[in-house]
């Protein structure tokens, strides 16, 4: 008969991983942090990310500040191209001022939004490929798959103070780490820039672990892996197409 005493100790709640052991595991064992998280407790992970990315997306501000003026500017031209009203200079000025104002705002409640779109989209490609995933568990693996997002902000923040003039940004290509990059946006047509910006290095690793959430935590066969994780890619492109569509 075992002795009691010889027996090691049962685990202890301060003994179960944590935030941080699932910040620093995604990029070693992604597999077991999400086949641990499906098992819930992933609620602290989800705000950690969103407050994590919110605060690097801030810091960016000075690169996106352009670049999304740059985007409105093109929208109400696209307007006033296909018939609509063209917009005075005060009021363009205006809208500018206003969503300067907003943009602090849409930085860092853009982060925990963007979180739940993926999370949606997570859920949408379970359920067409009968993943065992709650919605729940959906937000939890849409936050974890996208904290290499966090890296891919602090990188465009770098490129932003490494660069002496941020006012020539006018798309988001000319920051990403995708072939879009190396097309002139002055002359390259917009849906050709959002369809290569879906082949940015950052989005691919977001898909993939996602791939690895509903083979590890969805108890899915590799192969409705891929194609949950590639209907997923494909629903976000068809979203940034459509964004195209308002400045082409």
């Amino acid at each position: 008969m075992t002795d009691p005493a010889l027996m090691p100790p049962a685990p202890t709640k301060a003994d179960e991983p944590g935030v941080i052991d699932d910040l620093v595991d995604i990029f070693t064992t992604p597999a077991k942090v999400f086949a641990r998280r499906a098992k819930g407790g992933g609620g602290a992970v989800f705000f950690a990310v969103a407050l994590l990315l919110g605060g690097v997306l801030f810091m960016g501000k000075n690169v996106m500040e352009p670049i999304m003026e740059a985007q409105m500017r093109k929208g109400m031209a696209a307007a006033a191209a296909g018939g609509g009203p063209a917009p005075t200079a005060e009021q363009l000025e205006a809208g500018m001022n206003f969503q300067r104002k907003l943009m602090p705002f849409i930085l860092i409640l853009g982060a925990p939004l963007a979180l739940c779109g993926v999370g949606v989209l997570v859920w949408v490609g379970a359920k067409s490929f009968g993943a065992e995933i709650t919605f729940g568990t959906s937000m939890v693996i849409a936050a974890l798959a996208y904290i290499p997002r966090i890296i891919g902000g602090v990188i465009t923040t770098v490129q932003g103070l490494m660069m002496s003039d941020v006012s020539t940004l006018t798309d988001p290509s000319q920051v990403s780490v995708s072939p879009a990059r190396f097309l002139d946006v002055a002359t390259a047509s917009p849906y050709v820039l959002a369809i290569l910006t879906r082949f940015d290095v950052f989005t691919i690793w977001v898909t993939v672990l996602i791939g690895i959430a509903y083979f590890a935590a969805g108890k899915v066969t590799k192969e409705k892996a891929i194609a949950g994780a590639s209907l997923v890619w494909l629903i976000g492109t068809l979203w940034v197409l459509w964004g195209a569509s308002r400045v082409a």
